[in-house]
């Protein structure tokens, strides 16, 4: 099995060409369908305050995404035509102002989603928690790019964070289309050899019975959190990508995201498949 209609949100504007890349990648891969989605949001509109008649618009989102929607699109068009992709550009109005509520619904149709993480320091653009909402509510795998950079998909080598979890399953097992395309693929557990524990090697053998070249991997925090610990373990096995299953659950109506991942999203440097 393979990933054969491929999502690709192009609203983090000045990462289109990285997000471009990966898909032209995947695509050209595994032979998938890419669809170019750009949305435009809705102004926002905030409660009258104090003695003030008509409450304040806001509109400046909607205009930067206006603007910008010509490039982009044509940005994308091009670089799918030059490879011969199957592909299809939609540009969406939103009846909201969150552009993460567009992605979900139409993500929902599709094998895989490809993101950028968010530039929290933008003034304009995605909003913050969008990378967070996306992977908890859609309900497919999620390949997160790094906000800045120039970080490129690479598939030799991959690593599979594993702690037993039914989120660390399922990512597990929606990644199989792209471990298939690793050289060797890690099972990472982290701070098990202390406590004598050989973590994922029934994993191994499921995952060597579709063809992919796995070993095993426990490595020591040494004091740091697991998300650090990840991204250095990625680090020091030349890993282009890293496996995850996604934690988070609703309280008080606000995302609550589990610390290994939001520190993974927040500190990304190189690609992540997350699924929840």
């Amino acid at each position: 099995m393979v990933h054969k209609t491929l999502l690709l949100s192009l609203n983090e504007i000045h990462r289109v060409p990285h997000l471009i890349d990966a898909a032209r990648t995947l695509a050209t891969a595994w032979g998938a369908h890419v669809s170019g989605l750009y949305v435009v949001p809705a102004v926002q509109v905030y409660p009258a305050a104090g003695y003030a008649a008509t409450p304040d618009v806001y509109d400046g989102n909607r205009k930067h995404f206006e603007t910008h929607l010509p490039k982009v699109q044509a940005s994308f068009e091009s670089a799918m035509k030059v490879d011969g992709i199957s592909f299809d550009f939609r540009s969406l109005e939103a009846s909201a102002p969150l552009i993460g509520n567009e992605v979900m619904v139409q993500g929902r149709n599709c094998d895989l989603i490809i993101v950028s993480a968010t530039d929290r320091d933008a003034s304009t653009g995605v909003e913050y928690d969008f990378v967070e909402r996306l992977v908890i509510a859609a309900g497919r795998p999620v390949l997160v790019l790094p906000a800045r950079g120039n970080v490129k998909l690479q598939l030799d080598e991959m690593i599979i964070a594993w702690d037993g979890s039914r989120e660390a399953a399922r990512a597990t097992f929606d990644a199989m289309p792209l471990l298939r395309l690793a050289k060797n693929v890690r099972i990472v557990g982290i701070d098990t050899s202390a406590r004598g524990e050989l973590q994922g090697a029934t994993l191994a053998e499921a995952i060597h019975r579709h063809g992919v070249k796995c070993e095993l991997t426990n490595v020591t925090s040494d004091g740091y959190s697991a998300g650090e610990t990840l991204l250095r373990a990625a680090n020091d096995h030349g890993a282009g990508l890293i496996v995850l299953g996604a934690y988070g659950h609703n309280r008080f109506s606000e995302f609550i995201f589990g610390g290994v991942t939001r520190h993974m999203v927040r500190h990304l440097d190189r690609p992540i498949l997350m699924s929840h």
